[in-house]
């Protein structure tokens, strides 16, 4: 798909020029700010070729007028003559360069590409900057403890990033088989009441059917095949944008704005993607606790617990889940992948996603294999138990055998992933295991467990993981003494770690 350029400029000779040298774009042509505007939003244009007079207009003001409609857009001036007094009157007025005329096929493919990548410089940068801290609103969405507070939540967000007056959210009743307002702002309440929506029907019964977002600007939206389905000639953008976990749409977020310069485009899709994506999975989370309140303690402990093993012990408990623990001697397994904050800086986001699934899908299914345990999933970095609950003839063996196993598959994973991206080339992985006496057992509030391990060595290990590289794989004496005879370890040293008074003698597989 070719980029699009909007050229404002009076038909001339050099615009026929123009489209016969951009062939590698699309030229649209315009010779007003209004028509301007209206070609920007209806293409997602981000860079404009404005003659240096257009209608007797300078192009540095026409350029100035329409920037401010269209903040994002960036511009080339053509002009006879580049003097400094006209280059700083385009500089002022937001424009990144000018290509003078007569046109040069060679210069002015050099100006148009050199202004395209730096927009899309600016805007990955825009969008990482916008995008990334809305990662966060997770924690705050799921420690949200009722349906009511998921939905505030997310109702107040999309209001603090789109400005929008009405925002409603519609879910799906399954009793009435029809989609009801569950949550609204700036609408009337009598109207939010009496709202009822079969699925398929006007466009949040379309979105919530195909689980596809809808965009709608007073600029295109006639265009579309939603535009008999238009009442309200006052709205100038709205979205309808699918509440979806893990393939079932739940219900329908609707946005509305009235305000004459506002439009939607796909970056609002993106934000909403990730706002409504983290809010959805809040709405499973409190409906399935709400479930668990009305079922059995099984019910309730699995809904509380990932490891069937962990399950398991704590159904066969007689006493109170939170006094359920012990200590015992166990083995831990943890890894971290290093140099992994470069890649959140560099890598897309949706990529840096699969990315980390495929990461802990090989140390989950590694871990199972052996007969161990996730702990937990920190970022970057998996802490795994072997010994407990699972009893295990040797359990340091086995979590060695472990190491190995993930320190391969990670290898070929990063092998893979550096042909998508040179970032990766400096991703390395740290592996440690360590062993000893350790709690293992509920930790937390009556309102909020985790079974865990806790003990010096898992902060050893931890801290081993930190100082590996090149896919090292640390062990201290306790461990290699019970593997030695089968795997072969090269002595390290005594490494001083921080937080740990005493040096501790490492050796590495």
């Amino acid at each position: 798909m070719k980029q699009p350029i909007l050229l404002i400029a009076e038909e001339t000779t050099y615009s026929a020029r123009i489209r016969l040298l951009l062939d590698g774009y699309e030229i649209f042509q315009c010779e007003t700010v209004a028509d301007g505007v209206l070609l920007c939003r209806q293409h997602t244009i981000n860079l404009i070729l404005v003659a240096e007079n257009v209608g007797g207009r300078g192009g540095c003001e026409v350029f100035n007028e329409l920037r401010r409609q269209c903040p994002t857009v960036s511009g080339l001036l053509l002009a006879e003559t580049e003097d400094n007094i006209l280059l700083r009157q385009a500089i002022d007025a937001g424009i990144c360069g000018l290509v003078e005329l007569p046109l040069d096929a060679e210069q002015l493919n050099i100006r148009v590409a050199g202004a395209m990548e730096s927009v899309t410089l600016r805007e990955e940068n825009t969008r990482l900057r916008t995008l990334l801290p809305l990662y966060s609103l997770g924690e705050q969405f799921l420690s949200a403890v009722s349906e009511k507070e998921v939905l505030d939540n997310l109702l107040d967000e999309v209001v603090q990033q789109t400005g929008a007056g009405q925002v409603s959210v519609m879910l799906f009743d399954a009793a009435e088989a029809c989609l009801r307002i569950a949550a609204a702002r700036g609408m009337d309440k009598d109207l939010v009441e009496s709202i009822r929506l079969q699925p398929g029907d006007q466009i949040a019964g379309w979105v919530f059917q195909e689980g596809k977002p809808v965009i709608l600007n007073r600029d295109t939206q006639q265009k579309t095949l939603f535009a008999p389905l238009l009442k309200r000639t006052e709205i100038t953008s709205a979205i309808s944008f699918p509440l979806s976990v893990r393939g079932n749409i739940l219900g329908v977020l609707n946005i509305s704005r009235v305000a004459e310069d506002s439009f939607f485009s796909e970056a609002d899709n993106e934000m909403l993607g990730i706002i409504c994506g983290q809010a959805a999975l809040a709405l499973e989370n409190v409906r399935s606790l709400e479930v668990a309140k009305n079922t059995t303690r099984m019910r309730t402990l699995f809904e509380q617990y990932v490891a069937p093993e962990v399950a398991e012990i704590l159904l066969a408990s007689d006493v109170d889940i939170m006094g359920v623990g012990e200590i015992k001697e166990v083995t831990v397994l943890f890894a971290d992948i290093r140099n992994f904050t470069n890649l959140v800086q560099h890598l897309e986001l949706s990529d840096l996603r699969i990315f980390l699934n495929e990461f802990f899908q090989i140390f989950t299914d590694t871990i199972f294999q052996n007969q161990g345990t996730v702990d937990k999933f920190m970022g970057d970095a998996v802490l795994a138990v072997f010994g407990a609950p699972v009893e295990q003839e040797n359990a340091n063996l086995a979590a060695v055998r472990t190491a190995q196993v993930i320190r391969d598959r990670f290898e070929s994973l990063r092998v893979r992933w550096a042909e998508h991206s040179e970032d990766f080339r400096t991703v390395d992985l740290g592996i440690a295991v360590t062993c000893g006496q350790m709690y293992l057992g509920n930790v937390g509030s009556a309102r909020r467990l985790d079974y865990t391990v806790i003990g010096t060595p898992v902060n050893i290990a931890q801290r081993l993981a930190a100082e590996s590289s090149r896919s090292r794989i640390y062990l201290t004496e306790p461990v290699r003494q019970d593997v030695c005879s089968q795997i072969e370890t090269d002595e390290v040293g005594n490494i001083s770690l921080r937080g740990v008074e005493d040096k501790v003698l490492v050796f590495s597989v």
